[in-house]
């Protein structure tokens, strides 16, 4: 039984680690902050462009982010900053990508590797907008399904009689 104990823990430690991050979006239209969202807004809005910001850096010890590389910060100060600089209200369909390390490689660069520093950077992608009025009107006919043509078809005066 002890034999098997330190192979488990090996595995146990180098497989099933995962970091999940975490951030706050400011959703509110009403026109008080900057908005962003993930997807489409319901309200009227004119596109102001596209824009794609970085944020670089390290991780020292394998933990330490010296010039906060995370997500969080990444929106509050790189990202909203630039949208209100273009005169926008907001931005829409942000898409995002952060450095992620296992668990066991930033361990690896804590100790023996201090001495390396581990890249680290998130990017940014959005849409940024600026709300021009109320909500979008929908359409004033409801689009029709298309006919299948192995759909059976029935005279004008309804079913035949059996």
């Amino acid at each position: 039984m002890r034999r098997h104990l330190v192979p488990i823990v090996l595995v146990s430690l180098l497989a099933g680690c995962s970091a999940v991050n975490v951030a706050t979006l400011p959703s509110d239209r009403s026109g008080s902050t900057t908005f962003l969202s993930a997807g489409d807004i319901p309200e009227a809005y004119e596109t102001l462009g596209v824009i794609q910001v970085r944020r670089a850096g390290v991780l020292l010890f394998g933990f330490w982010d010296v010039v906060h590389t995370d997500l969080q910060y990444g929106l509050e100060q790189v990202l909203i900053p630039e949208i209100q600089a273009l005169g926008g209200d907001g931005a829409i369909n942000v898409r995002f990508h952060q450095t992620q390390y296992l668990t066991v490689t930033k361990a690896l660069f804590a100790f023996p590797f201090f001495f390396v520093p581990l890249p680290s950077d998130v990017v940014i992608t959005a849409e940024v907008v600026k709300l021009t009025g109320d909500l979008r009107t929908a359409p004033t006919t409801a689009p029709t399904a298309p006919v299948s043509p192995l759909a059976p078809t029935q005279p004008a005066g309804g079913p035949a009689p059996l």
